[in-house]
Parts: C-alpha cells; sequence; structure tokens
C-alpha cells in the first residue's frame, strides 16, 4: 500500500537548525512536480539561536502534524542540533493514533528513535530537503529510493563491505552514531534486543567513533543485536597517528561481535544514499551486503 499517494499532504517541519525561504525552493518544486501537497507549519521559518524556533514552537509543530489527519508525512527540512530538546515535549498518544512517518537524517535520530520507542513509529532516514537540494536536484539513488517508500514498494539494495558474514532479520534503529549516542541512559533510547542497527556520521574523530561504539554496546539487549549496518564515515580521521583509521576501528568492532556485519553502505553525510526505516523490520545479508525492506 502506498505511503504517499499525489494529491496527499504533507508538512515540511524545522526541529533542528533554522532554514530560510530560499534554503527549499527546490524542494517546493520537486514536490509540486510530484503532485504532493505541501504545508509549511507555523514555525517552519522562526529562528531562535540557530535553531528552527524555540523549543515550544518546534515541538507544537510536531503535535500538530500528528493531530491532523489531513497530513499523511512529516519531513524535516535539515539537521544540525535540537530534536533532542523535543523529546520530552511531544504528544506520543497521539503519535500512536496517527501512526504516520517523520523523514529526515542526521539530528533527526533522536526524534525519529523516540518516536519508536514510545509508540512504534517507523519513520524513514536518508532524506533532508535542505541538505539534498541544496546543488539544486536531487540525487538519482536518493530519488529512486525515497520514491519507492512513497509507494510503498519493497526495496533490494546492495553495497558496501562484508565484515561478518551471515544473515539475519529484524527492526532496524539507530542512524547518526552521535545523536543516537545522545539518547543513551534516556528513556527514549531503544532496547537493542533483535535489532539491526544502522550507523554513520560525520566529522567525528576516531577515537570518539570507539567510544561511542563502546558506549552502545554497554546499552540494554546489545548481546542480543541481529546484526549492523555502518553507513559511510565522512571526514572521520584520526586526532593522532595511531588512534586509527575508521575502517580499522570498525573491523575491531566487528571481530568482537557474531552477528552478520556490513560497512561502507551507501546511507549518511553524502550525496547518494538509500532511504531506510526506523523501526521498521529489514531483512541483512552482509554474505551478498544486500538488504531488503
Amino acid at each position: 500500500m502506498a505511503l504517499i499517494n499525489q494529491d496527499d499532504k504533507v508538512a515540511f517541519v524545522s526541529p533542528s537548525s533554522s532554514i530560510t525561504e530560499k534554503d527549499i525552493k527546490a524542494a517546493l518544486n520537486w514536490f509540486e512536480e510530484k503532485n504532493i501537497k505541501v504545508e509549511l507549519m507555523p514555525h517552519v521559518f522562526a529562528l531562535y539561536r540557530n535553531m528552527g524556533g524555540t523549543i515550544a514552537e518546534r515541538a507544537a509543530d510536531i503535535n500538530e502534524c500528528f493531530s491532523r489527519p489531513d497530513i499523511k508525512a512529516v519531513f524535516c527540512m535539515r539537521g544540525g542540533a535540537g530534536c533532542l530538546q523535543l523529546l520530552d515535549k511531544i504528544n506520543y498518544e497521539n503519535v500512536a493514533k496517527a501512526s504516520k512517518p517523520i523523514f529526515g537524517l542526521s539530528d533527526t535520530t533522536a526524534l525519529q528513535n523516540a518516536l519508536y520507542v514510545k509508540t512504534g513509529n517507523v519513520s524513514y532516514t536518508g532524506f533532508l530537503p535542505v541538505y539534498d537540494f541544496k546543488d539544486g536536484s536531487l540525487d538519482k539513488q536518493t530519488e529512486e529510493s525515497l520514491m519507492k517508500i512513497f509507494a510503498g514498494t519493497e526495496q533490494c539494495v546492495k553495497g558496501g563491505v562484508c565484515l561478518n558474514k551471515g544473515k539475519t532479520e529484524g527492526v532496524m534503529v539507530g542512524g547518526c552514531l552521535s545523536v543516537f549516542c545522545s539518547l543513551c541512559g534516556t528513556p527514549y533510547f531503544p532496547d537493542l534486543r533483535d535489532k539491526i542497527l544502522l550507523l554513520e556520521d560525520i566529522g567525528e574523530k576516531t577515537y570518539q567513533i570507539e567510544r561511542m561504539l563502546k558506549q552502545i554496546s554497554l546499552q540494554t539487549g546489545f548481546s542480543e543485536i541481529k546484526g549492523i549496518v555502518f553507513g559511510r564515515f565522512v571526514k572521520c580521521v584520526e586526532a593522532d597517528v595511531g588512534d586509527g583509521t575508521v575502517e580499522e576501528i570498525l573491523q575491531d568492532f566487528a571481530t568482537s561481535l557474531k552477528v552478520p556485519v556490513m560497512a561502507d553502505f551507501a546511507y549518511g553525510h553524502q550525496k547518494e544514499r538509500y532511504v531506510l526505516p526506523i523501526g521498521g523490520k529489514v531483512f541483512l545479508n552482509a554474505d551478498e551486503c544486500e538488504v531488503r525492506y
């Protein structure tokens, strides 16, 4: 069944960093070409410090989206920072009733995982209008994956390298590693039992990545995870020689596990990527570097 049809209405929100009207012009044109109606929520262009409005304003927009049946999906405009501030301001009862997806990437990780933990709501990570249209057009791979999500079509995507062989299935959680780690110790971090972890990041030193992976491995249910999909770790370098490269850090982490693990998958802070479900079931075939959902 299609998730978003022609003539459906979707909402644009700014729960993280602020945007301007110019930032979303290309995205609005794209949605118009697809015959999808867009409603700009009241505070989408608000500004408080570097964020898209105050905490109350940003939370109000999210809550309104989930209270209105005419809005079929919610699109976060950009990443940056700010989503974590909203988690205790969300009306999760309405989210559970509405069960509609939030699309985003990076900082949206906090909101998407929180919605899943509190309600079982499925979101989609891998698309941010401001980020994806910054060069004026959407990458073809990203667009194809996104349109399949809209249509409710199963995707079977391949890429990356195998670190640990095996096949498995489970519910996917995660997203941006550093943002995901910020949920540790809060009521919004998922129980990792039977989960497939999706992790990527940008601009982190490799020793920090190693530390964050260890932190996640100490969380509830990690010993019973089903598998890991590592996306791209962009501009993640050693702070000092000998800290280890990203490849070495991920390989060492995978070696300590007995579950399927793949790396360098097309997801993260780069132009071409797949759009993936947070809170949705996926099948992982690390032998063939394949993800089906």
